[in-house]
């Protein structure tokens, strides 16, 4: 019937739309794994780093584009300091500013 064709078809289309946001908003160009697993624990890291992204983004009352660009400076920033820490440096000699 007509109604199970259109239900199918806002199904596909926001599956597209998923993967649109994937592609153009997180930078996801091709999948890492091609196993089911994988996949999925690519998909959820995904979304939840998205979700972070939003909530930075709510909690600084700043654009979609400026919050993934401040989050990842600081989520890089922070990777490295704990690096500089577990191999016995001092973090505040990387940070001087």
């Amino acid at each position: 019937p007509a109604k199970a064709i259109a239900q199918a078809y806002r199904r596909r289309w926001d599956i597209e739309i998923f993967f649109r946001f994937l592609k153009q908003e997180l930078n996801v160009s091709h999948l890492v794994s091609l196993n089911k697993n994988g996949i999925q624990v690519m998909l959820y890291m995904t979304l939840i780093t998205a979700m972070m992204v939003l909530i930075y983004k709510k909690a600084n009352n700043i654009g979609y584009k400026t919050a993934k660009r401040r989050f990842s400076m600081e989520v890089r920033d922070l990777a490295i300091a704990l690096i500089v820490v577990h191999c016995g440096g001092n973090p505040d000699l990387f940070f001087k500013t």
